[in-house]
């Protein structure tokens, strides 16, 4: 039986065939073009994959929920696709889906048994890429993510991100400079040594992760408190406050949506596993 990849879309993109980089890798690796042809010159010219993507919310607000609700579907499929080995794809919101059922699921859980099946994941725009490694950079030929304000980068969920033992080389992250979500300055080690402007921009992170959409001034007054903080650790916030202007200011044109060049390359790196 054919491989299956399952791909995540981004915030927003809630219909599971909608537009976007997780997507595409799944339209390229099932080709429907590959499978047109193969009706006629013959079967081995079929794609090598079967695309199954993932209808969830992909909500802006409440966005724990809508990861929670996707984390779920995906672990539904992965038993619906029992005997088949299969690969992962997730992008922005989506690929913390991918991230959670990996580390939560598959790494140690209940679909432990299907570890042997999961032949990769390609995220892209990852908030937890694990700091320093951005193996998707290395498949694409593209640089690695540069530091930040002087420190490593990775994902911003800072503490939340994934940790080196749990980034095998089958995980291939996507990072592109100037993405807040997934070249944020968290240091090399968030989990126990966090930097206080990677933590100022988690901070946010985990604002906007909770927040239930029913009182954006409440949300405001909630991040407005660190704030508070001594003339210290005021530098750090000025910097996190910049980086994020810096990426809301860039628009459609903002380095999170800059994703093309990646999507062929982790085609390829995918195909090649059949």
């Amino acid at each position: 039986m054919k491989p299956v990849v399952i791909t995540v879309n981004g915030t927003g993109v809630a219909d599971p065939w909608g537009p976007g980089f997780a997507g595409d890798v799944g339209r390229g690796c099932a080709n429907l073009y590959d499978d047109i042809y193969a009706q006629f010159m013959g079967p081995q010219f079929a794609s090598k994959f079967v695309w199954q993507p993932v209808g969830y919310p992909a909500a802006v607000y409440p966005m724990q929920s809508s990861v929670d609700v996707g984390v779920a579907e995906v672990c539904r499929l992965i038993d619906v696709y029992r005997g088949r080995r299969f690969a992962l794809s997730g992008y922005s919101q989506g690929a913390l889906v991918t991230n959670i059922v990996w580390r939560d699921h598959i790494l140690k859980g209940e679909h432990a048994n299907r570890r042997s099946d999961l032949m990769g994941i390609v995220n892209f725009g990852d908030p937890m890429r694990t700091p320093g490694i951005a193996r998707g950079n290395a498949v694409a030929g593209l640089p690695q993510p540069k530091r930040l304000d002087g420190h490593v980068t990775g994902g911003i969920a800072g503490p939340g991100c994934l940790t080196a033992e749990q980034t095998p080389d089958f995980l291939l992250s996507c990072a592109l400079d100037g993405d807040l979500y997934a070249a944020a300055p968290v240091g090399d080690d968030p989990w126990r040594n966090e930097t206080e402007v990677g933590h100022d921009e988690t901070l946010i992170f985990d604002a906007v992760m909770a927040f239930d959409g029913s009182d954006f001034i409440a949300l405001a007054r909630e991040v407005a408190e660190i704030l508070t903080m001594p003339w210290a650790n005021l530098v750090p916030l000025i910097q996190a406050i910049w980086n994020g202007l810096v990426f809301a200011a860039a628009g459609p044109s903002a380095p999170h949506w800059q994703y093309g060049p990646f999507v062929a390359p982790m085609v390829d790196w995918l195909l090649a596993k059949v």
